[in-house]
């Protein structure tokens, strides 16, 4: 008999570190390729963010700590204030 070397992907919550696991048989899920892990995650609710960023799995749990990372990617709100209107925090943008 003899050995073959492959490499398989494992992949973790980048939030909480769960290990994604197969729905039918409970166990760890084992990957030929980015790609099909990727797929696969998809279709099973998890965000697979772009593969630059340092964290690129978030798992389906909805408690803050997963919301404080999504929330951290998100760009920052657009200020929407008109000239001589004044904001929510009571000052007035100036009249040009």
């Amino acid at each position: 008999m003899s050995l073959h070397r492959r490499n398989c992907y494992i992949v973790a919550c980048d939030v909480c570190h769960t290990e994604y696991t197969d729905p039918e048989t409970d166990a760890v899920a084992w990957f030929p390729d980015e790609a099909t892990a990727e797929q696969i995650l998809r279709a099973d609710r998890w965000m697979v963010l772009a593969r630059h960023l340092p964290e690129r799995f978030i798992c389906p749990t909805d408690d803050e700590a997963h919301h404080a990372l999504v929330d951290s990617l998100m760009p920052p709100e657009p200020v929407m204030q008109i000239s001589g209107q004044l904001g929510f925090d009571g000052t007035e943008e100036p009249s040009r």
